[in-house]
């Protein structure tokens, strides 16, 4: 197989995670330089994960539903699960017996594949020091008790206020697509992103025995985590649809990724790509944008949104190209894979900016992102793709 042609971000997305469980992995930004290495003293093992998981209260085999209290946030700890300095982790629950919907939202935070991007200049958070719950309360007491967002049951135009909710941490620093333990000079590095997703989906899935309906989400490191799991993510829930929200995750075309700083190849090998890619997924070899279409076909009868600003700065400045670059990549993929594709729509906000999702009241042409986000979930038949 080809190297995947992927340049990705290298920031800390919203929500940021800084805490007593990871006191020195905020990102600091990793700038054109940190791209430069080519972890060439990086030796690699494929990662798989072990059966055990743990709920809340104590132990649970894998399968077992996870049990906690309705409508609170509840930290969840998979001892199967692993952030990439080797400590376990888990997830955040917050469960609901108003609605027979999930949504399953990945955290971002950044990316790394070598020894000076993971430990000199830090651009993935929580890789060192992990995340557990310490984090997860910071987590709780931020972002997700933001009034008016998307995670705010008592906001009367939420469209997700009365589903479950699954909140995925991130430690990985493979935007939650790695599966593989790698050396980056004395340090021993866990990319088990797309594992640990595979681990939380054994008890996920039977938590909601009854769900008509599953949203994957995520925003930046955790879009493209939420597009590069959509796969894995169905094929868990067997019958029941599982759609797709990717905010700011938005994977360059090759002609666009061949001007940027050439992290691609590096990535894709240090994080194992090519073993945790949709099978089928032909294209995928060229560039990561092809999964747009691979998922058009693949999920006809879904629903898939991809939300950016026209000019993402942060994609822009780490993949080293311009954001006009990233204006003309975005305006590719949706005229190659989101026009000839009911199926998939996107919402635009013309600014330099990152990341969309915690403003739901973001307004393009007169319609808001709560408005986009509602139709969809609606299966509104007017849901239409809203652009500058």
């Amino acid at each position: 197989m080809r190297t995947l042609a992927l340049s990705l971000l290298v920031v800390l997305a919203l929500p940021a995670c800084s805490s007593a469980d990871s006191p020195a992995t905020t990102s600091t930004g990793a700038g054109g330089s940190a791209t430069s290495s080519t972890s060439s003293a990086a030796t690699t093992t494929s990662t798989t994960s072990s059966s055990a998981t743990t709920g809340a209260g104590g132990a649970a085999p894998a399968g077992a539903p996870i049990d906690a209290v309705e409508s609170t946030w509840t930290w969840i700890p998979f001892p199967d699960s692993f952030c990439a300095d080797g400590s376990t982790t888990g997830i955040g629950v917050n469960l609901s017996k108003k609605s027979s919907r999930v949504m399953v939202y990945l955290e971002g935070g950044g990316a790394c594949w070598s020894e000076l991007t993971c430990y000199t200049a830090k651009t993935a958070a929580n890789f060192e020091g992990g995340y557990g719950a310490t984090s997860f309360a910071a987590d709780k007491a931020g972002a997700l008790a933001q009034s008016g967002g998307f995670f705010d049951r008592a906001a009367a135009d939420n469209p997700f206020k009365d589903y479950s909710f699954v909140y995925v941490p991130y430690c990985t620093g493979d935007v939650h697509a790695g599966s593989n333990t790698v050396t980056y000079g004395t340090h021993t590095a866990k990319h088990a992103g797309f594992d640990n997703i595979s681990a939380y989906l054994k008890r996920i899935v039977p938590t909601f025995p009854a769900a008509d309906r599953v949203y994957l989400a995520g925003s930046s490191a955790g879009g493209f985590g939420a597009l590069l799991n959509w796969w894995q993510t169905q094929e868990a829930f067997g019958k029941v649809r599982v759609d797709l929200i990717d905010d700011s995750g938005t994977p360059m075309p090759a002609a666009i990724d061949a001007l940027g700083n050439g992290a691609g190849p590096t990535e894709s090998k240090q994080w194992n790509l090519p073993a945790t890619l949709p099978p089928g997924c032909t294209d995928c070899s060229k560039g990561l944008d092809a999964l747009f279409g691979f998922y058009a076909k693949a999920f006809p009868d879904h629903r898939g949104a991809l939300l950016s600003y026209t000019k993402d700065t942060v994609l822009s400045q780490f993949s080293g190209i311009t954001t006009d670059q990233f204006n003309t990549g975005l305006e590719q993929d949706l005229t190659t894979y989101f026009a000839p594709n009911p199926n998939l729509k996107s919402f635009l906000v013309d600014n330099s900016a990152h990341v969309l999702f915690f403003n739901p009241k973001l307004t393009t042409k007169g319609v808001t992102l709560n408005q986009f986000l509602t139709q969809m979930v609606n299966d509104d038949k007017a849901w239409a793709s809203v652009h500058p």
